[in-house]
């Protein structure tokens, strides 16, 4: 693919990313899941309203809490998938960010209870 007259192999850039940054995939994952888990159940206790995330609390008030988390999650993930593809020199950066920000989530979603 071309971008601004750079060539990009969007392929090659996922594969390695994929290949040497394994663990913060995983990690990824696993985040998105936990996230996901306390993000429903703060829903279902305290309603849809709260969810700072508005993205979410459009799809949850549509699509219903968690066909709503789980669509949201699923772009998040498509986003690491793009944005690595793109760059995988960026894409370890990219990983450890979200996976910040699903843990910081996560915490926040706890703090409900």
């Amino acid at each position: 693919m071309k971008i601004l007259d750079t060539e990009i192999a969007l392929k090659s850039n996922l594969l390695n990313s994929l290949t040497n940054y394994k663990v913060f995939w995983w990690l990824l994952i696993l985040s998105e899941i936990i996230d996901g888990f306390t993000t429903v159940a703060f829903m279902n206790k305290d309603g849809v309203a709260l969810e700072a995330n508005l993205l979410i609390q459009w799809l949850a008030r549509n699509f219903g809490i968690v066909k709503g988390v789980i669509l949201g999650k699923s772009l998040q993930l498509l986003a690491a998938i793009g944005f690595s593809a793109l760059s995988f020199k960026h894409s370890r950066a990219i990983l450890i960010l979200l996976i910040s920000l699903n843990i910081l989530a996560s915490i926040h979603n706890l703090s409900y209870f």
